[in-house]
């Protein structure tokens, strides 16, 4: 990098000295200006204080790209004077290198409490020192939109992407959840059975739902009634149980894209339990993701409707990291 920010700079400077009897140049634009670029990518040298989040705004038009100029730079600070590259495309789609390849894990939380019994409730505590940790150490916290462009190979993900997801829609996630998630500036996936939604005190609301889609959380569906999808009830035929199956998705789908005016196109199947007929039925539902709760993280090539993730029973934070694996290691050469 060093190298090309020299060469750049040395032509740049050639540019500057030919032009600088020009009575009219603008001398804080010039300096202001990338000293080099290419299709590919951008070498500038910093004229004051700035953030990687700046320059992705600028010159990428959206500011959370800022991962790709950070990658990019790695152990530089950004200060006045400093040479940077900014790339302009994604430099490893697939996240494919010689010893390995990335892979994105998927942590799944149902809901939250000051005091928990159950595996399946997280203590507000704890889920802080979750998300701090993740905070702290540099994962990206991306959206289920964002994955699905990494799984089609149309968009790079930065090295340490997560995605977070919440099942059944307890309100706990909007009361306890939303506010340490807002506080690390990250958000979820709320995966909701329609049929669950404002029944009770321990339900979230539309209302809440709609905040939290204001606020950049992704709203998917978990069937009308939790309904187990890969198991007929007593008596069932196969042509009703098949109908059944269809309305638990195509139904709920409808329900949530009128609530909250979007398209759904992320869904977690209930208990994690999905076959071949019932994945078939999701993608014909309008369904572009979907997700189990097989253990696992999930590279450029998982299929979208089967991704795995992996649920955080366990509160130690020793068990939390070892559910981050980010890269498999593979000899690829």
């Amino acid at each position: 990098m060093e190298s090309i920010a020299l060469h750049a700079l040395i032509v740049a400077g050639s540019g500057v000295l030919l032009c600088s009897c020009a009575p009219t140049m603008d001398i804080t634009r010039i300096l202001d200006a990338p000293v080099y670029r290419s299709e590919d990518y951008i070498v500038y040298t910093l004229p004051g204080e700035t953030t990687p989040g700046a320059l992705a705004e600028r010159f990428l038009g959206d500011k959370n790209k800022s991962w790709m100029i950070t990658e990019a730079n790695p152990d530089v600070s950004f200060s006045p004077g400093r040479s940077i590259v900014i790339p302009l495309k994604y430099k490893n789609k697939g996240g494919i290198y010689e010893g390995g390849f990335q892979t994105i894990p998927i942590l799944t939380y149902h809901r939250f409490s000051d005091t928990c019994t159950s595996p399946l409730c997280v203590p507000a505590r704890v889920f802080d020192q979750q998300m701090r940790y993740l905070k702290e150490n540099g994962y990206h916290v991306v959206t289920p939109e964002d994955l699905l462009a990494f799984l089609e190979y149309r968009r790079g993900l930065p090295k340490k992407s997560v995605l977070i997801t919440m099942d059944d829609g307890y309100r706990s996630v909007y009361k306890i959840a939303y506010p340490i998630l807002k506080k690390y500036g990250f958000t979820a996936t709320v995966f909701i059975y329609t049929s669950f939604v404002g029944v009770s005190n321990m339900a979230i609301t539309w209302k809440q739902l709609r905040k939290l889609k204001a606020e950049g959380f992704t709203i998917g569906s978990h069937t009308l009634s939790h309904a187990d999808l890969t198991k007929k009830k007593d008596g069932e035929t196969e042509n009703d149980f098949l109908a059944r199956v269809t309305k638990e998705l195509v139904e709920s789908k409808k329900i949530i894209d009128r609530k909250l005016k979007q398209d759904t196109f992320s869904f977690a199947y209930p208990y994690g339990r999905y076959d071949q007929m019932t994945s078939q039925i999701v993608r014909e539902a309008g369904y572009k993701v979907a997700m189990s709760v097989r253990r696992g993280g999930n590279p450029f090539f998982a299929d979208p409707l089967s991704l795995k993730r992996d649920q955080i029973l366990k509160r130690d934070l020793r068990t939390f990291k070892s559910r981050l694996r980010t890269f498999n290691n593979l000899c690829l050469k």
